[in-house]
Formats: C-alpha cells, structure tokens, sequence
C-alpha cells in the first residue's frame, strides 16, 4: 500500500493472470483500508459483520473482473485456489470458499442481494474464520455473535432485517474496484474544506480517477475542467479502458454508477450536513433518481430539482441535527460531482446485456433487450425521452422508428413528460362500480385537467386498467401507496398532502418518525430543538391521585428543564444529563396530550393513551373522575381532536378533557408508571397526522383470510404447501412443508424410478387439468403436442440452437381478476415447481414468466423465489443435480397491453415488438418464442401441477366435474361481504360462493354478476335467470348459457349499478385495448360505444337496439382473434341478461309512442313479430304485422323498472310510462298479453316518419 492510502497498481487493477495467493494478498490490503459503515440502516451490533461483508464483496469481484468469463482461467483458478493450503491450511475452509467463488462466477447477473446472502452462508458455514487474511481486528466470536443478532432480526423484525441488508449491500458497493482505498484517502485528509469548493472537486476528481485506476498524473493533467461533467466522465474513462484494456480486461461500468456520490460524501468538509445530504441521497431511491432523471435536461432544471430535493431532506426529522444549504455555486458543483457517471442509457444497457438468458439462449439480437430497458429508463425519467430514444438507437443498434413504435404500442411507455405528482386512478369493473367515475372527475375539478394532462401544481392523473386490488375498490395509488375504499370528498384533502408532502409539525409525529428511521441498536443525535420545560411523574388516573416524586427525581439526576432529548429505536426517550443519558421512558405514539386549568388559575398537563382506532387505554393526569370500568369495556370511549380540543365520546356524553398539546410526551416509565414531559418552545397545536397508506400483499394477506372466510372454501391449491405464509418467497420454508417433492418424484429422487416425459404428460391428461387462463383448454393434450414437437432451425433464426421453451402467462388483464398476482406473490415457488415438472416432460430448457408491471410487491416477491431457487441449485444447470438437466427462468414485465395475453401477440411482447396478434401464424407448438417451440400456460394452471404429482391424478380429477378436474381460484369483488380470492371445486356453484363471501352486504340487493373479464359476460342471476345462481361452475356448462367462465374474475352487481354504463364502460375498454389490425374489432367497439350513448343520453330507439346486435355480430365475424371474436360479449350479454336496463333509457325518450315501444320490445327478443296475413282469391296476402307481450314477460319487466324507480331516486320514473304507453292499468298487469297490431299503411307511415339513430 501507498503512503497516501492507495493500493499499489497491481492491487487497484484486477490481474487476469492473478493467482490464488495474489488474490488472497489484495484480500488482506482490502480489508486493511476498509471503513466502518457508514450506512444507517445496518444495525449498530453488525459494524464487524459489514466490514467483513464489504471487503470479501471486493475481492469476489475482482476475481469476475479478472476473469472475464472465461471458463478455463476460471477453472484453473479454483483448482490452484482449492490447493492453496499455505494461507489456507484447512481444507474444509478452502473448499467452503471454493464452493462460494463457483457459486458467485456461475451467473453474471447475480443482483446485489443473492451476493449478499451468499457470503452470509459462507460466513455461517466457516468454522476456523471469517475470511483468510483477517488481520485479527475482528475476531471470529464477535462476528458469528453479530451474525446470530442479523439472523434473530429477521426473526423478530422483517422490516428492520429487510432495511439492514438494503444498507449491507449499499455499503458493499462503495467499496468495490478501487471505490475502497480512495474513500479511506479521502477520509485520512488532514486539511479541512469550509465548503464546496474548486479544490474539494479537484480532490474528488483524483479519488475517482485512481478508484478507476487512472494515474493521479492524469487528473492533475487538467488545468481546467470541462464546463460539462460528461465530456471530464468521458476522459477519464476513456483513459481507464485503456489502461484496462492493456491487461486484457475490461471495465464494468455497474460499480461506477454511484461512485462520485460515496467519494463526494468522505471529502473533508466542515459542513456536516454535506456528507448526511450525500448518505441521503445514496439511501433513499426516490431522491437519487430525481436528480438523475435531470441529467439530459438544462442546467437550470437540475438546479430546480436539486434544490427540491434539499427541501424535502431538511424537513425529515431525521435529518434535523444535520441540516444543509447550499449556495448556488456550491449547488453547481454538488451537481457537476454528481453526474461524473457513465451516461444513463449506456449504464442500463450493459446491465441488461449481462442477463444470464443472453448467455443461455445466444445470438438474440438487441431487440429483445429492448423491452426492459424502456421499463428502466420509464422508471427513471417519468416518460421516455428524446436523449433516450437516441441513446437507445445508438446503444442497442435498433431503428428509432422501431423504437418509437413500441412505446406506441403499450400505455406503460409515454413519450410525454409527466406530471411532478402523478395519481393512478383504478377504472377495473370493481372499481367503476363503486365510484371510480366520480373520484376522476373530482380529480379532474381539483386540477383543473382531463386524465393524462397536466393540471394545476404540476398534477396528473392516470386511469389504470387494474391494479389486481379489486377488494379495496375504488383504489388509487400514489407512487408506491395504494390508497383504498376512498371517496371523492377525500380528494382536496389528499391531493394537499401530496403536494406539501408529510407533515412533521407535531412533535410526537416527528419523534415517530425518527424512531421509524433508526436502525436496530442506534440513537439519534441530541435534538436540540425538544428540550424540557417540566416533568410531571406518576401513575394512571386523576390528578390528585398523583403522588409526584419529581422533586427527589430532580435531586438525584441533577434537573431536567433545558435538556435535551434523544431517541433510540425502541422509542425509549433520553435526558442528556451533565454528559450523561439518563432514560425517562419509552415514548407512546398512540396518545393525546392536553393542557388544562386548575381551579387556583394555573395549568396542568394530562394525556389519553389510545389503541389503532382512537379507543382510551389509559388516562394520565386527567381533570374529571374517569371510572376505570369505563376502560375494561369492549367497546371503549373514543378521543378525537376537534377544534383544538381533545373530546372522547363516552357513555353519557361527549367530554372535553383541555386544550390540545403538541409540546408534550407521554412516557412510559421503566419501573412503572408514565412520565409527562413538557417541551420548550411556541405553542404547538399541529394535529397529530400519520403518514397513511397501504402497502398491498395481496389477497392472501388481508382480512380475508379470516378463518370465517376459509371454512367453506375448497383449499386444494392455496392450502398445497402453504406453510405459515410469513415468507412465501423463501424457498426454505417451501421446502419445510413439501415444496418441490413433486420433482423430486418424477426425478426419482426419493428412490423411485424416475417418470419418463410419456407417463408425466399422461398424468396431468389423467387428471382433466384445464387451462385457466380464461379458454379452458386441456392441458395434456397442450403438453403431449409440445412433447412431440420437433424445433425447426430457420436461417432467419436468431438462435441456431435446437431447444423448447416455456412462457407462464401472469400478465392478468381482465379488469377484476388477481389470482395470478396472489399466487406469484404468496406461492411463487409452487409456480417455478409446475414450471420445472412442465419442462421435464416437454423438453424445455428455459422458461419465460410474463407479469403485469402494475404487480411490483409481487415481481420482488418472484425475484426473489427465482434466485434463491437458483443458490438451491433448483434453477440453472445441472438441476436437483441431474446431469444434464438444464432448466432457468427469467421475468419479463408487460408494460399494458390486453392484447398481450393472446397467444402470439404475448411471444412478440417478450420479443420486444408490439403486442399483435399474427395473423395465419403457426402454432407456438411449432414456432412460439423466437422461433422455438413454445408451451404457453397460464400460472394458476402451472400451480396445480405439483398438486397432481403429489396426490395423483385420479384424486384431483375427482374433485371436480366430469371433464375438468380440480378446483378454481375466483377473485371476488362487488356487493359480498367479504372480497378476495375463493377457491372452489368445479362444480360448485355462485350461490356458494355468495355463501363463502358472507352473503350480500346489508342495504343491497344482488342483481347479476360480471364474470370473466370482458371476454366473459354480465350475467343476471335475479328473476327468470336465478337458475344462473346454482349452474355448476364450469367450463362447458357456463359455455351452454352463452358465458364464459374466463380466469376467474367474479364482481357482484346489485340493483343500484348501472348495466348498461357498465357495458359502455367496456366498450371504451376494449376499443382501447384493440391492436388495430381489424378494423371490425377497433371500429365496432368504438361504434358500438357511440350507439350506446345515444341511448344513455335517452335517444335511444329501437333501432340502436337492432344496430347492437348487429354490429356485435360483425365484430365476431371480422376479428382474426380470440380476443376480438368475444369483444362484444359485454354489450351482447347486457342485452340478453338485463334488456329491462336498456328498456329503462329507451323508455326516456320523449319521442316514443306505443308502436315504437313494442318495436323496442321486438329489438330487445322479448317479443316477436308476425305476419297478419288475408287469404283473397286463394292467395295469403300479408296485411300487417302483429306483437304481442306475454303476460308473464310484462310482470317482469314491470317489476323490474319499479325496483330501478326505487334504487334511482334522482331519475324520472319509467314504470308509470310503460304502462301509459302500453295502455294498460297497472291492476292488469300479468293478467293479460298485450298485443298491437299493425296494418301495412301504418307501417309504411311509420318508416316516413323515421328515427334518428345519430
């Protein structure tokens, strides 16, 4: 090592001729030159650990860089490292480590956290020591015991376990190529910088430049620095890949993405707030990504933003001892340091070129990259920009009109710059039914913008197909926050908090807020702004039950008033005593201090302790008696602020207990008993606000899963390898209770004879599974063709190789349906299982899982299932250790498109090109994803597949109907009591399902049901058509009632919904969705919405009625695909199911008389028309035409408008119409039919007459 701190050159640069006693060497020097965390979300018990953790990440890396992938240097490498016994005398240590570097070197995209929780084995597994060249700082006790306190973390608190390997592997990466030694140089200055300046940047300069490996003579070469921080990067990389390309290696841009920030927090600076603004930025996602999203635009906009950023970091509580500002020449600088950075685009590119599928399945061209590097570059900038488009042309070789074409195609990918708040606005079948149309249009008033645009404040709105949320409807979200069941008078209020953002002004919120923030074992700095005015000690009650001991307290520790307060993760609060801290107690969040008057004139402090919602749990201090039965009841008196005053509704009662206080602390004591501490400062009355919002894990996790909830269901795949559900991605727990045994048994694992592919596709084919991606396909008859079918080699073909793959379609469209995100999110690994015994049978040697990139929570979730799956050796070559058993997956994200799910145009999704069907294509059997062929299954269907292995396929066929086997997930939404997901044997039917749900929520009644997404029907299941209620839920039964039971989707509609907008609502969603390429289906379902207006806004006649069915029948007829074909299923099923709805609008037209009435009826296929014909000179002549109205369609249809007159207060009344324009009084009503009839004049004179039908 260098006098100044460095690594010698040949310890800087990684070596491609490096020998294990080399690496070992660098190793020791790394770990010399390591800093203490500087993260603060690692646990103040696990500093050794994290040093450790950082130096091993180093010296794994180097080994990559050296190597470079190449296979026999890797090989030679670990052999002579195996035999290294000089610094490595223990063979079993050396083959632990062996193991680790195999494992490490086998995947290039390994992400930071596998790496993490790789070295955290190797270090649980070690017996003689942590790592080979430990310099003895840290012994081996004190690691394992720091290790042991991260495992028992993750036990005890998953959110702090979760924060601290975010911290671990953030401070992993400022330490890898030569980022270490160059902060430890930074760090060593002796001389100290009063603020950012020209030196402070020339020192950075240099750091970065050797932390690349670039001479220091090379950074000093610059007199002056280029005005742009692009043209300095790009100098003193170019400078770096030549001195790395002279050894033979290359240089990875991914370690230097945030390397100018972790060197510009160690410059030696006097402002504190420098390096804490720096950590905030390195930590927090959101922030860092701001400022880099301006990296393309004008100096003065990144000034903007950063600034911006700068506001919301001195606000945090947490920040508030460290506050930072900065002038404007500073700022300029901060920024120039800032974006010394490989350029964005080029940074994405090379990461998505590092993906094990490339290296798997080579020769794929850069188009199938593309996908995911828009979803990246959408994530970062909030739209695709212009600089991005060209960077992706000019990185990945594509044409910019291909480029632009494909951000045309999906609505996640915008051209147009977004707003500074964006709002998503759910608009899925549940959602519409339960107000979204009237929370958009609030939104729409408040921001003074249609959806899309830009309002006032910088605010837009984005209406959403479905978040997969739909028993939380309505639903928006708010960056990652979804906010459910709201309202539109809850817009002002939560549009104000998004704008000015969480308030801290509370005191006891601000203290929360920092409790929130520590790390396990940490304290905050001394806040200097809480200090003591007065403590009031004693126990629960009145106030004159107190026997206060402040003054002995005092007397002891010395005094508190004008102390002040720290805060250590427990909420347990601290005096700073005379150098010392001295705990009070531990802070009650959940409370409400308050000031009152005494009866000699002075003032005293008292406080409620509640519970979640707001019920007294204890009263301290208070002015009037409070009965302590009152507390023991299950329903307590409930506190609330309301006009400055703290009121609790009791028995007798409202009370008024003082003034409320935000300068005040309830305490619970250590030995008993609470302490009230008074604040300095100005009076405080800033209302006790929460940071609220919900943080979705899916169905599975909500209060549907009460036991109430589960009794009557048939739990035959969601109770398969369930096991406690507390980690459903870890694939040790999956394991625990059975997971994977399916494999292992067709394997031959277990000691049986292995299945042969023949016996497992004749399994699943014994079993009846049927597809449930909506069609209902059988499976084994899916899997026997794939089985046979033979790959094709093409010149064309990107991939020469001869494989089969496998596409698992999670990218649920269907507005109202989330099984497939419950089950990536809470039974990932029994996805991968069926997927695994899949492509044992057929072949395959990859497989693709398509997802919606609304399901975030549960793309992390499948991650990582996916790459703990690998480290088991479940995923990759050589599986369950079977030579030449070669299966992996990998995650593609749909950006939104319903068309997707077709299954061509979701090949051409994964490939990179617009979401189309293809017309005249051959099967995916023959030529699917790239050309191979490719089984497509939904993931519910590949779900069940370790089901049948485990139990066989004649229990499972049993459970359900005679030509489907099983059971079916239904999400469920609408007017039950109790939303989510229903699992059900087919067979079964609604009426049981309405059962499960709890029945029918009080004040509605239950009028029909939308099922299967808008492929699938809304049904009636009132009147004539209860009988819908006890159909057995099936494919080919519901297929015989002209419906389709689809993915599962079921929302529940009563009387008060609106069917025919529903319908129209559809019609909009579908037009929306279509491809284009038939103009049956993109003009019907436009013109079918036109039709539907006029009939809505109470023109309607019978004429449109006709133009419906007609032009439904044309879009089936003229539409290439399934999705197309069933288009109209929403209008036409309306039509069928609820014609009383579309008679209601009709009925209000002014212009209809009697004979128009019943020409409606006709139109509606209530009624029929015949000929009235007169037989004259032995010729039947027709003379007219005649409708009648049978009696018992009358009383339905009159019953059925006088329950729509009830539920529609604020419209007109139809029933009293129809009657009039009938003719008929209402005591008549059943007794009779109605009739009219018609002779030809009067028709002709009618057809003069004509109707507009717009």
């Amino acid at each position: 090592m260098t006098a100044d701190g460095f690594f010698d050159d040949v310890y800087c640069l990684p070596d491609p001729n490096m020998s294990p006693t080399r690496w070992l060497q660098c190793h020791r020097l790394a770990g010399l030159s390591a800093l203490g965390p500087r993260d603060s979300r690692i646990p103040a018990t696990t500093g050794r650990l994290a040093r450790q953790l950082c130096t091993l990440r180093f010296s794994l890396e180097q080994v990559r860089i050296a190597f470079g992938g190449h296979q026999e240097k890797t090989e030679d490498f670990v052999r002579a490292l195996m035999e290294e016994d000089r610094l490595l005398p223990q063979r079993q240590e050396r083959a632990l480590l062996v193991r680790l570097v195999e494992a490490f070197l086998s995947r290039a995209d390994w992400r930071e956290r596998d790496i993490l929780e790789m070295m955290l084995q190797y270090f649980k597994e070690a017996e003689q020591g942590f790592f080979p060249g430990d310099d003895g700082a840290s012994p081996v006790k004190e690691c394992r015991e720091e290790l042991a306190r991260l495992e028992s973390l993750r036990a005890s608190d998953l959110h702090a376990y979760e924060r601290a390997l975010d911290g671990l592997i953030s401070e992993a990466k400022g330490g890898l190529l030569g980022l270490m030694p160059a902060r430890r140089f930074l760090v060593n200055r002796s001389e100290r910088f009063p603020r950012l300046d020209e030196g402070c940047l020339r020192l950075l300069v240099s750091g970065l430049g050797q932390a690349m490996g670039v001479p220091s003579a090379f950074c000093d070469g610059f007199s002056v620095f280029p005005p742009e921080p692009e043209n300095l990067w790009n100098a003193l990389l170019g400078e770096a890949r030549r001195i790395w390309s002279a050894r033979g290696i290359s240089l990875a841009l991914k370690p230097l993405e945030k390397a100018s920030l972790y060197l510009l927090e160690c410059l030696p600076l006097e402002k504190g707030g420098n390096a804490s603004f720096v950590r905030y930025l390195i930590e927090r996602e959101d922030a860092y990504r701001a400022v880099l999203s301006t990296c393309y635009a004008s100096r003065e906009k990144q000034l903007q933003v950063l600034q911006n950023e700068l506001d919301r970091y001195n606000v945090l509580p947490e920040y508030s001892s460290r506050q930072l500002e900065l002038s404007e020449s500073e700022m300029r600088l901060f920024l120039y340091a800032f974006f010394l950075r490989p350029d964005v685009i080029e940074a994405i590119a090379q990461r998505e070129q590092q993906k094990d599928i490339y290296r798997r399945i080579p020769g794929l061209g850069f188009r199938a990259h593309l996908p995911r590097v828009l979803h990246e570059v959408q994530n970062i900038f909030g739209y695709v920009t212009p600089e991005s488009v060209q960077g992706i042309v000019n990185q990945l070789h594509i044409d910019a009109a291909d480029v632009i074409r494909l951000i045309a195609s999906y609505k996640q990918f915008s051209a147009d710059r977004g707003g500074d708040v964006i709002i998503y606005v759910c608009k899925g079948t549940a959602c519409f039914l339960r107000g979204q149309p009237e929370l958009s249009r609030k939104i729409a008033d408040e921001i003074m913008a249609d959806e899309g645009q830009v309002g006032r404040r910088g605010v837009q709105f984005i209406e959403m197909d479905c978040f997969g949320v739909c028993h939380l409807a309505p639903v928006i979200k708010t960056r990652d926050t979804f906010l459910g069941k709201r309202k539109a008078e809850d817009i002002p209020v939560l549009l104000e908090q998004l704008l000015k953002g969480p308030s801290y002004e509370n005191r006891l919120v601000f203290l929360e807020r920092i409790r929130r923030e520590l790390a396990p074992g940490r304290c905050s700095e001394p806040l200097k702004d809480f200090t003591v005015k007065s403590v009031i000690i004693g126990e629960a009650g009145r106030r004159d039950t107190f026997q206060s001991r402040f003054d002995q307290e005092r007397e002891r520790l010395g005094g508190y008033e004008g102390v002040s307060l720290q805060l250590d993760d427990r909420g347990h609060v601290f005096a700073c005593v005379n150098g010392a801290r001295e705990c009070l107690g531990r802070l009650v969040p959940d409370s409400l201090c308050f000031r009152y008057s005494m009866p000699d004139g002075s003032s005293s402090l008292g406080a409620l302790l509640l519970d979640g919602a707001g019920q007294v749990q204890e009263v301290v201090h208070a002015p009037l008696p409070f009965p302590a039965e009152e507390l023991r009841y299950t329903v307590k008196p409930q506190a609330y602020v309301s006009d400055g005053l703290v009121q609790v509704e009791r028995f007798e009662g409202t009370s008024q207990l003082g003034v409320y206080t935000a300068n005040a602390l309830i305490l619970v004591r250590p030995s008993g008993g609470y302490v009230l501490v008074e604040l300095s400062g100005p009076p405080n009355a800033a209302p006790p606000e929460r940071e609220e919002g919900l943080r979705v894990r899916g169905a599975m996790g909500e209060t549907s899963e009460a036991l109430s909830f589960l009794r009557f269901q048939d739990r035959l795949l969601l109770g398969f390898a369930a096991g406690n559900g507390k980690h459903p991605e870890s694939v040790d727990d999956y394991l625990a209770v059975g997971g994977y045994g399916a494999v292992r048994k067709i394997l031959g694992l277990d000691g049986a004879p292995p299945w042969s592919p023949e016996a497992i596709v004749r399994e699943i084919t014994n079993a009846k599974l049927r597809g449930r991606g909506g069609a209902g396909f059988p499976t084994g008859r899916k899997w026997e063709g794939m089985r046979k079918a033979v790959c094709t080699v093409l010149d064309k073909d990107e991939n020469q190789d001869r494989i089969k793959l496998i596409v698992a379609n999670g990218d649920e469209g269907d507005p109202g349906a989330f099984m497939d995100r419950t089950l990536i999110q809470e039974r990932p690994h029994q996805v991968l299982e069926g997927m695994i015994i899949a492509a044992v049978a057929v072949g395959a040697s990859y497989g693709v899982i398509y997802v919606r990139k609304e399901y975030e929570d549960a793309v992390r979730r499948l991650e990582n299932a996916i790459f703990q799956a690998r480290r088991k050796g479940f995923l990759g070559r050589n599986i369950f250790g079977v030579e030449g058993l070669h299966f992996d997956v990998d995650i593609r994200l749909g950006a939104g498109a319903f068309v997707a799910g077709e299954k061509r145009a979701i090949m051409r999704a994964i490939e990179g090109q617009a979401a189309e069907p293809t017309l005249n294509a051959p099967s995916n059997t023959q030529r699917g994803l790239w050309g191979k062929p490719t089984l497509l299954n939904n993931v519910e269907t590949f779900a069940n597949v370790p089901l049948i292995i485990q139990k066989g396929a004649r229990w499972y066929a049993s459970q359900g109907t005679e030509n489907t086997g099983g059971s079916k997930i239904f999400s469920v939404a609408g007017i039950v009591r109790q939303t989510g997901l229903v699992e059900v044997r087919f067979g079964r039917t609604l009426q049981d399902i309405i059962h499960i749900c709890g029945g029918i929520q009080d004040g509605k009644r239950l009028a029909g049901v939308q099922i299967g997404g808008p492929s699938g029907a809304i049904l009636s299941l009132t009147g004539i058509r209860a009988y819908l209620l006890h159909t057995p839920l099936d494919f080919d039964a519901f297929d015989d009632v002209g419906a389709m039971l689809g993915s599962g989707g079921l929302v529940f509609i009563g009387e008060d919904d609106d069917v025919v907008r529903l319908a129209r609502h559809f019609t909009d969603w579908l037009a929306e969705e279509s491809c284009g390429q038939c103009p049956a289906c993109f003009l019907g379902a436009r013109s079918l919405g036109l039709n539907l207006d006029v009939i809505l806004h109470g023109e309607g006649t019978s004429d449109h009625i006709h133009s419906l069915w007609a032009k439904s029948d044309a879009i089936k007829a003229g539409s290439q695909c399934g999705l197309g074909m069933t288009a109209s299923n929403p209008v036409t099923s309306a039509l069928r199911f609820f014609p009383h709805a579309f008679l209601r609008y009709v009925l209000a037209n002014p212009r209809l008389d009697r004979l128009e009435l019943f020409k409606t009826l006709e139109a509606l296929r209530l009624i029929t028309r015949e000929n009235v014909e007169r037989i004259s000179k032995r010729r039947r002549e027709v003379v007219g035409s005649s409708f009648t109205l049978k009696k018992h369609l009358l009383r339905n249809l009159v019953a059925e408008l006088e329950r729509g007159d009830q539920v529609r207060p604020g419209q007109p009344p139809q029933k009293g119409r129809f009657l009039d324009l009938l003719q008929i009084p209402e005591h008549e009503v059943g007794a009779r039919d109605v009739s009219l009839e018609l002779d030809l004049e009067g028709s002709d004179q009618e057809a003069r007459i004509g109707w507009n039908i717009g």
